[in-house]
């Protein structure tokens, strides 16, 4: 490999590694705004579930 290879493929996971960092910071600070429940599950809910499986909490 040569050193513009390597330098590629460290950018790569360095722009991975902050795309994760943030996703999960994100995804911490929706639950704790929403009592507990994670975008996933509210997207789930509120957008393609029919409303006679949605679940009640």
């Amino acid at each position: 490999m040569d050193a513009e290879s390597i330098a590629g493929l460290i950018g790569l996971a360095i722009g991975l590694l902050v795309l994760l960092a943030l996703s999960i910071f994100e995804s911490r600070t929706y639950r704790r705004e929403h009592d507990g429940e994670g975008m996933l599950h509210h997207w789930v809910t509120h957008q393609h579930m029919p409303h006679w499986m949605r679940r009640r909490h």
